[in-house]
């Protein structure tokens, strides 16, 4: 598997696990989507060094000099913040339209 299968499956599959899990969760009534884009938003860092690590011994295994290792690494927190940014956002206008809803009924 060449780096950039390697990148989008890595992007792929954490955008899947983050993405169910914050609808779900919405969805049982558990938590908020502004709160799950919080903690997307905190966990994105946090995938992308882990991944930039495993792809930076990967890449000097390969006798690279790991500036690919270090861009994708960033490319995929960038991703995985701004998904993070888009639930707060989408959150914080659910909240804000029922909370006018609401106002207006009383």
């Amino acid at each position: 598997m060449n780096g950039d299968g390697l990148v989008w499956s890595v992007l792929i599959s954490s955008l899947i696990v983050l993405n169910l899990s914050a609808v779900l969760l919405y969805r049982k009534g558990k938590m908020l989507l502004w709160g799950s884009g919080l903690i997307i938003g905190f966990l994105g860092p946090i995938v992308a060094l882990i991944s930039g690590s495993i792809f930076l011994k990967i890449d000097h295994s390969m006798d690279g000099d790991g500036f690919g290792a270090a861009f994708s690494a960033a490319f995929i927190g960038f991703v995985i913040v701004g998904n993070g940014i888009l639930y707060l956002i989408v959150g914080l206008v659910i909240v804000i339209t029922n909370f006018i809803r609401k106002r207006q009924l009383n």
